[in-house]
């Protein structure tokens, strides 16, 4: 060792501890329910599912989601798409997954996280052109669905299978 270089050891240290307890904080932070109440959750369902909305709404609820927006159409079926916000925990990303591929008949399309605020889950849109809906494959499908995604695993997927990763999606040139 370097003369007079001792004292930058414990210097080090301090300085990864400052940077990493905090992110450790924030990451056990996002998977605590009681932070869910800021999350927005807009459902859009066909007409014959509105018998299903308290059951639905006890499964966010028990997830610490309060803020929930069912709106039904009067004839025929929502789309078959997602929008999940890019700061939207990764079991409660799953949980909105689930909700949508059992009273929504599946997930065929995802919106991309950009055009969404980062607290907010769209299961059904119709606000957006069909341009502007990323095909999902059942199999990426399943990986999103994957409990041992971390958080940033979940959304780091959502992106590559959204195009988001590389580039804005086509449909905006």
């Amino acid at each position: 060792m370097k003369k007079g270089t001792h004292f930058l050891r414990p210097f080090g240290l301090f300085l990864l501890l400052l940077y990493t307890i905090p992110s450790i904080l924030i990451a056990q932070q996002s998977e605590n329910p009681e932070t869910n109440n800021k999350i927005l959750v807009e459902l859009f369902l066909a007409k014959e599912r509105k018998g299903d909305l308290n059951a639905i709404k006890k499964e966010l609820e028990a997830a610490g989601i309060n803020r929930i927006r069912p709106q039904f159409f009067r004839l025929g079926n929502p789309p078959e798409n997602i929008a999940i916000g890019k700061d939207i925990p990764a079991d409660i990303a799953r949980l909105a997954i689930r909700l949508a591929v059992t009273y929504n008949r599946d997930i065929k399309f995802l919106l991309p996280e950009y055009r969404f605020f980062p607290d907010h889950i769209v299961i059904g849109s119709s606000a957006f052109d069909e341009k502007s809906q990323i095909p999902i494959r059942p199999e990426d499908l399943k990986r999103l669905s994957d409990p041992a995604l971390t958080t940033p695993q979940f959304h780091e997927l959502y992106r590559q299978l959204t195009g988001e990763d590389k580039r804005n999606p086509t449909y905006l040139e």
